[in-house]
């Protein structure tokens, strides 16, 4: 199999994979939920036997909720990808200087303390 365990893109997308098995409901979801902690092992222990053993117990899930599967995770997995767009690059974003007053003088400035005494 022809995987890179090491890259963090393809850690994220068996993620998002073990996500959408999570998210299934029926008669299969023992077997998905199985399938996506093997999928999560795979993750945690960046092994190829693991990999393997994830590829056999998604394998092993009726066609038809592997495609519905693969169809949630793909959709999942552009969202990811789009709100990654459009975050900043914390690079490019310039330092913003603290303000100058804190929270108390704020609100002294903004009326919303009482500053009359009572006695």
């Amino acid at each position: 199999m022809s995987v890179e365990l090491t890259d963090p893109k393809t850690l994220e997308a068996i993620g998002i994979l073990a996500g959408a098995l999570d998210d299934v409901t029926g008669p299969e979801r023992l077997e998905c939920l199985m399938a996506a902690n093997a999928l999560r092992q795979v993750v945690e222990t960046r092994s190829e036997n693991a990999l393997v053993f994830a590829q056999q117990a998604f394998e092993s899930l009726d066609e038809d909720v592997r495609r519905r599967v693969e169809n949630e995770a793909t959709t999942h997995a552009i969202k990811v990808v789009e709100q990654a767009k459009k975050k900043p690059n914390p690079r490019m974003v310039r330092a913003q200087r603290p303000k100058a007053s804190g929270s108390f003088l704020d609100a002294l400035n903004g009326g919303q303390l009482k500053t009359e005494r009572k006695w």
